[in-house]
Order: C-alpha cells, then structure tokens, then sequence
C-alpha cells in the first residue's frame, strides 16, 4: 500500500538525516553520548539540548534527534531542525563518546519531504530502538495487572496519546480518531541514563502517518521510540482506543 494514497488529513515536514559512521559501530544506549557531545559543541543551539540560557528546560517536541539505527550514528532534523542538522553536518569531523574521541570516516546526508496526519487505515510500523510509551501512572497500573487485554489497552491508548502529542508538535490539528493496535509489541528491558526501563518493540499499526525514523513517546531525542514503516499485513486487526 502507498501510504501517501491514505493521507485524510496532512501536515507536510522537511526531513534531513546526516549518518555517520565510524571505525567501530555504535551500541543503542551511545545515542545519548551523542546527544551530549553536540549539545556541548554547539552550545548556543537549543533544539539540540533543549535548555533555555538561564537552565530552564524547553518542552516541545525534538525537531533534532540522536539515533543509533544499524549500528550507526544517525541525526534526524524536522522543518528548522532539518537545516540545522543540514549545516552542523559539515562542521564535525569527529565526536566523543564518554572519553572516547571518534572520528568520522564516512558521512551521508539526505533529505526528503515526509507527511503527518491521520489515514483512512490502519498503517503499519516497526520500532527501531525500544518504545518508551508509558508514563509514571501507567507503567504503576501495567505492573499492577497481569491480564494481557489490559496490559495492550494501556499501551493502545499511550500510543494514540503519543500520536496526538507528534501531532501538536508540528500544530497539525486531528480531525479523526486515532485507533491503535498494539498486540505483536513485545516488552523489553532497556535503560535510560543508566536506569533499568520497560520498552517496547515490534510491529503496531495506527491509523497515523509518522515519517520513518522519528521518534514517538519519551526520550526521543536520545533515540528512543523510533519509528520506520513496513508493508501492512492483510486484514490488520484494529483496536479502538
């Protein structure tokens, strides 16, 4: 399926990735040592560590994120993140990971039009790097049942709230329901800023469009959630949230 043909209602967004790789490959969990060297480098650029001057910290959706995706590095930039990453791309030729200087022995950028906005079916995704979709209150009430239909309900209606938080983040207004289905999303063990954490990966389906490679839920700007489409399946179930 042509996931363009679906498109109900959209928002266009210009996307740049710049990947690079180095002379080893990168582990998921090194995204955010990436993160930090170029928050440290190029200090005066907010989208990149999302703090203020005076400390306070700016919440908006990332419209620059740090991946790890094949084991390579990976900067995302959406609409002004887009030409940011554009032209932070050429003045680096090296980063630090930890203490650990690496220098960049190939770099590829590319750019694209992509489009958010809900779809007239279900469309199909994989996560990339784990999901973090629960907040403080559900990740209580998800340790508290053991019951699989509940424990898919409050990861089905994370991911819609997900969805409509993408959505304000590029001002795209919703105009139809979201419907997410969450039953092939396997639980993991991951950790955030040396914390153990439950994520999630596997394949969902939302009748949502997100551009491959952004990130939904917390953390995205450290990589997590990281989406990336894959041909749906026939007759995908659905799960109304």
């Amino acid at each position: 399926m042509n996931h363009e043909k679906s498109l109900h209602n959209h928002t266009s967004v210009d996307v740049v990735e710049a990947a690079l790789i180095f002379r080893r490959s990168l582990g998921q969990g090194e995204a955010t040592h990436l993160r930090g060297f170029f928050g440290r480098e190029f200090i005066d650029e907010i989208m990149l560590h999302h703090h203020e001057s005076d400390g306070r910290f700016r919440y908006e959706y990332p419209k620059v994120q740090f991946k790890v995706i094949d084991r390579e590095a990976r900067l995302i930039g959406f609409n002004e993140g887009a030409e940011l990453v554009a032209r932070i791309w050429t003045e680096v030729d090296q980063t630090k990971i930890g203490d650990e200087e690496l220098t960049i022995v190939e770099s590829k950028l590319s750019r694209r039009q992509a489009f958010i906005g809900e779809s007239d079916q279900p469309l199909t995704y994989r996560f990339r790097t784990p999901w973090l979709g629960l907040n403080q209150e559900n990740h209580a009430k998800y340790d508290r049942t053991s019951d699989p239909s509940a424990r898919r309900e409050l990861l089905e209606r994370a991911l819609v709230g997900n969805c409509l938080s993408f959505a304000k983040g590029f001002q795209h207004h919703v105009q139809a329901r979201i419907v997410a289905d969450c039953r092939e999303l396997q639980e993991i063990q991951t950790r955030f800023k040396g914390v153990p954490m439950i994520g999630f990966v596997g394949v969902m389906r939302v009748n949502f469009h997100i551009p491959d490679h952004a990130g939904v839920g917390k953390s995205v700007s450290r990589g997590f959630g990281t989406v990336e489409s894959v041909p749906p399946r026939s007759n995908p179930g659905r799960s109304s949230c």
